[in-house]
């Protein structure tokens, strides 16, 4: 059975991290209408509930930026394969085993795989550059890859065959030339006198 995966062409690693800004900046202009607010109530009372640290650094509102943010990768990626961003560059998310991925393995690749490829210098994205399907550490985890939406084609050039061509013969005889249709086909003098004489 052929493997269809031979016709993937597989996301880079710079073409995965502009669709990653585009997304983030996305994020951050939709979460205005929920940061704005926050920040006020910052400004009047800063021990407010929302903005004092409640999980060692992270306060209530950090944790729910986090998980407003999360949402949107999670729930585009499972129901359409694709962020705004990736759909912006003509990208999007498969499962490697060429199945439909489980939501729990996008859930998986977009909040804990990406806070394993985060750590350590984000050496779990730098390592897609040396996989053959550029697949990060959250990718490698969660069986997932990012590809192009289109595929490689394979043109399968058709040999020519030349070898019943001839010259034609021009001096008014009778000779071969060779008939495009196919074959070669015999000349009479009189048809090669008009080609002479058109000549």
């Amino acid at each position: 059975m052929q493997d269809n995966t031979d016709n993937l062409v597989y996301a880079g690693f710079f073409v995965r991290l502009a669709a990653y800004i585009t997304d983030m900046a996305i994020v951050s202009v939709i979460l205005l209408a929920v940061r704005i607010p926050i920040w006020f109530s910052r400004i009047f009372n800063s021990q407010n509930i929302l903005v004092r640290d409640l999980f060692f650094k992270y306060s209530f509102a950090d944790i729910l930026f986090y998980v407003l943010t999360a949402t949107y990768f999670v729930l585009l990626t499972y129901f359409t394969g694709s962020t705004i961003g990736k759909k912006l560059f003509n990208i999007k998310v498969i499962c490697a085993e060429e199945r439909k991925f489980t939501f729990f393995e996008i859930l998986f690749r977009e909040t804990f795989g990406r806070f394993l490829s985060e750590i350590i210098i984000c050496i779990g994205y730098i390592i897609a550059g040396a996989d053959r399907q550029k697949r990060g550490l959250h990718d490698l985890l969660s069986d997932t890859c990012v590809i192009y939406c289109h595929s490689r084609n394979n043109y399968n050039k058709q040999p020519v065959n030349y070898n019943n061509s001839q010259p034609v013969n021009y001096n008014g005889q009778s000779g071969n030339y060779y008939n495009p249709a196919g074959g070669s086909d015999i000349m009479d003098s009189g048809e090669a006198g008009n080609i002479n004489n058109s000549l």
